[in-house]
């Protein structure tokens, strides 16, 4: 009888032991599993900067004060293969901070802003002839569209556009003429991807 009474304890005991093993399980729920997807990718820029936290080397600048050497680049399709862009003062305007380091074949996408020879530390002057320069962050990353996206968060991309009240502007056509611009005296102390930068690498 003694061990007919232990038996269910054994087994209760042994499933609580599978369940702390499990991926995201745990004696307080599944919620810790659900935490390693906050940080999605998308394409707009609805919580772009929840994904694309700021970096240490990103110094603050004012949009307004690009006003130097200008460069245009046309860009074929999406994504350009500009990992990252942050918001000037007040939220206004995109500075590009990295751009990944290589072309993988003729006509990559994501390659793009490496043969263009697009730089950390130039401003999104125009798009498509639009003066954007000291437009609002968001509607600037809607407008380009751009960012190196994971298909698998398309839920969480249609939840943040939602949260946000739906997209701030519509993305530019393709192909997309970008005119960018560079700060005089600012100094870029961004990171320069090196050909064998991977995503795994984030």
């Amino acid at each position: 009888m003694a061990v007919a009474q232990r038996r269910p304890i054994l087994a209760l005991c042994l499933a609580g032991t599978v369940l702390c093993l499990l991926p995201g399980q745990g004696f307080v729920g599944s919620h810790a599993g659900r935490l390693s997807n906050s940080r999605v990718v998308a394409r707009v820029g609805a919580e772009y900067q929840e994904r694309q936290s700021p970096r240490d080397a990103d110094l603050p600048f004012d949009a307004a004060a690009a006003t130097g050497d200008t460069v245009d680049v046309s860009f074929k399709k999406r994504p350009f293969g500009i990992l990252r862009y942050t918001p000037g003062n007040g939220g206004k305007g995109a500075m590009v901070q990295e751009v990944i380091g290589k072309s993988r074949y003729p006509g990559d996408p994501q390659g793009q802003g490496f043969a263009a020879g697009v730089k950390g530390g130039w401003v999104v002057n125009t798009i498509n002839g639009q003066d954007v320069q000291t437009e609002d962050f968001n509607t600037v990353m809607d407008l380009l569209d751009d960012e190196v996206a994971d298909p698998r968060f398309s839920k969480s991309v249609a939840l943040a556009i939602e949260k946000q009240g739906g997209r701030k502007a519509q993305p530019a056509e393709a192909p997309i003429a970008i005119t960018f611009a560079t700060i005089p005296g600012y100094e870029w102390k961004g990171e320069v991807l090196g050909a064998d930068w991977e995503p795994a690498h984030r």
